[in-house]
């Protein structure tokens, strides 16, 4: 080969070897970051009716949970009282900040409703998995139903 298709080759194999480097960048920056909403849409997509939800049990069953337990992971015995809204992530502004490698930034929302709570998997990587099930779509969530985060497991309690 000529001295000039050996130099072709290998520039071509640097402008691809870089292409690999900026691209695996890419993913690493959205994988610690998440992806850039524009601001016009922000919110801009309502989120999806629950099902119609069945009249509250009155006595014992009508207990509302107050509070979100950590049963298994780094952070067992944690008990922290529920708000009308939960963030469970990797983020500083999250109400329950887990460092586990599994973790979105902003992972899972709890969001208070008339009946109790629902949860909702906020476009994670891994998933959120109530009472083994992947979320799909915002579910609600009651006491003693579990909600595994990664290596962290949870439950509401009253």
């Amino acid at each position: 080969m000529s001295d000039l298709v050996v130099l072709g080759l290998k520039l071509l194999f640097l402008a691809l070897l870089w292409l690999f480097v900026l691209f695996a960048v890419s993913v690493i920056r959205t994988d610690l970051f998440g992806r850039r909403v524009p601001a016009g849409q922000a919110g801009a997509v309502p989120a999806p009716p629950l099902p119609a939800a069945a009249p509250a049990p009155r006595g014992r069953a009508a207990r509302l949970p107050t509070h979100l337990r950590v049963t298994a992971g780094p952070q067992t015995g944690l008990r922290l009282p529920l708000g009308d809204t939960f963030l469970i992530g990797r983020t500083a502004d999250a109400a329950l900040v887990l460092d586990d490698q599994y973790m979105s930034t902003r992972h899972a929302l709890l969001t208070r409703t008339p009946a109790g709570y629902r949860v909702e998997d906020l476009g994670s990587t891994n998933g959120t998995f109530l009472n083994d099930t992947r979320l799909t779509e915002p579910r609600p969530m009651g006491i003693g139903d579990t909600l595994r985060i990664g290596r962290t497991t949870m439950t509401l309690d009253a």
